[in-house]
């Protein structure tokens, strides 16, 4: 048994040095041409119906073409806003009956900013976590109608706005001129298959995924129950493990081999002087999916508690995207098809064990196969950059949208909360489920959490060589079944 209290959070470590400048340069002049494909997933169709808790077998019947796209998001009239770079701001213009702030450049040009994309993306200390290059402030305090009382020029370089609730904010011309907004590509992915996800929300507290650390690193039948379990619901929770480093690894080695990102392959997880990434403050770590800005984004990730914080505060949340998707579709089918249509720019960028790295990726935040069904989700408020290549006109609608999957994803319905205790490893479908922790008090080595992860890949390679080991004919069962 697992003990729970009643999120843990491990948004990736990042330390951002000099490539900005060198970035919001190449950024302007025009986006590089991109190539790529995701690999969705297409649920297998027949699942064996026995217990959810039970090991479970499934044939896969889905077939489908590969789709290939060559994505590309061109910049326009790069040399012009690299001239105008060197220029300034002449006028500004508050538009209250379009929400947009009208900007006239000193050397000719007009760009239009959305009111809620400035508010969104204030540079203050308050909103904006300098050191990492990082948003800070909380979706849910994110005012969808914000408006200037008065906006002002200095100096020709930069512009001053006072908010209509008296908060004060100002951006420099150098950096509006780089994220004027564009229009872009859609995407197209290409799809492939799993087990038939089951979608959850709060009532899975009521009978959690659970799964034992000694047996799964002794008992193969342990091991194909918990990979089973796992790309059924996207959680499992595993007890047992030793409260001291190395055994995610340990756990993720005896599945396959660990996925290596910039960061390397595992990594640690504490309150740090001067942090590089807003993982490393005490302070709450918003609901989010590790690694948007990957192509071939990690899917399984692995979370070990070694030492818990003693006091309120340092509480999971964990919540299934899966099931806020649906219920987005359900209910909300234009917010839906905005979230999954509208290209957004994630990223990542400094230096760290391989040596500097600048990660950008053009991605939906819900992505969604060639069949329709939800086969990613991109969600991680420090890490969605300013750069929205869309029509100015749409973006207050995007934000609406993502406002609303934001409160399906937080609503206490959907979203479970507990406390892991020292030994416990929360297991997730990192494409799938989004993760986070509730805030609490600064203190060195008053929290201790290390994780890695392992793609998916290998998780179902590792399922099926087991399957096969084990005289799990899937095949069989279904038809008899059937």
């Amino acid at each position: 048994m697992v003990s729970i209290s009643r999120p843990e959070t491990t948004a990736r470590p990042r330390t951002r040095h000099k490539m900005y400048a060198l970035r919001v340069a190449t950024r302007a002049a025009g986006r590089v041409a991109a190539t790529g494909t995701l690999q969705p997933t297409r649920a297998a169709v027949g699942l064996v119906r026995l217990p959810l808790r039970g090991v479970v077998t499934s044939i896969p019947k889905a077939r489908g073409r590969d789709q290939d796209l060559e994505i590309s998001a061109k910049g326009q009239g790069g040399e012009v806003r690299m001239q105008a770079a060197a220029a300034g701001i002449a006028d500004v213009t508050m538009k209250h009956d379009e929400s947009m702030l009208k900007l006239s450049w000193s050397t000719g040009g007009t760009d239009t900013y959305p009111y809620v994309w400035l508010r969104d993306n204030c540079q203050c200390p308050l909103c904006f976590h300098s050191g990492s290059r990082s948003r800070v402030h909380l979706i849910e305090d994110l005012d969808l109608n914000a408006r200037p009382r008065s906006a002002k020029v200095l100096g020709g370089q930069a512009v001053e706005v006072q908010w209509s609730d008296g908060h004060v904010s100002r951006y420099e011309a150098s950096w509006l001129l780089p994220r004027a907004f564009q229009s872009a590509e859609n995407y197209i992915r290409k799809p492939s298959y799993k087990l038939t996800p089951h979608p959850w929300g709060s009532e899975l507290m009521e009978d959690l995924p659970r799964a034992s650390f000694p047996e799964m690193m002794s008992d193969d039948a342990a091991l194909l129950k918990w990979s089973q379990q796992l790309e059924i619901f996207g959680f499992v929770m595993v007890s047992g493990a030793p409260a001291e480093p190395g055994q995610v690894r340990r756990l993720a080695e005896r599945i396959a081999f660990i996925k290596k990102t910039h960061y390397g392959e595992d990594f640690t997880v504490i309150v740090k002087d001067d942090p590089s990434n807003v993982a490393y403050l005490s302070g709450p770590l918003q609901l989010h999916a590790d690694l948007p800005y990957y192509q071939y984004k990690p899917g399984v990730q692995f979370i070990h508690c070694i030492k818990q914080y003693e006091g309120n505060g340092g509480d999971s949340q964990v919540t299934d995207g899966l099931h806020a998707a649906n219920l987005l579709r359900e209910n909300h089918p234009q917010k839906y098809r905005i979230l999954t249509s509208t290209p957004v720019d994630w990223f990542d960028e400094g230096s760290d064990e391989v040596g500097e790295f600048l990660k950008i990726l053009q991605l939906p935040m819900i992505c969604t196969d060639s069949y329709g069904d939800v086969c990613r989700i991109n969600f991680s408020q420090p890490q969605r950059d300013s750069f929205f290549d869309i029509p100015a006109e749409d973006v207050a609608a995007w934000y609406d949208a993502m406002k609303t999957f934001h409160r399906l994803l937080a609503d206490p319905k959907n979203c479970l909360h507990f406390k892991m205790t020292p030994g416990t490893i929360m297991t997730f479908d990192n494409l799938r489920i989004l993760h986070g922790r509730t805030a609490y008090l600064s203190g060195y080595s008053a929290r201790h959490i290390e994780g890695c992860y392992v793609d998916w890949d290998e998780v179902r390679s590792r399922r099926h060589v087991l399957e096969k080991k084990l005289g799990v004919n899937s095949r069989r069962l279904v038809r008899k079944e059937e």
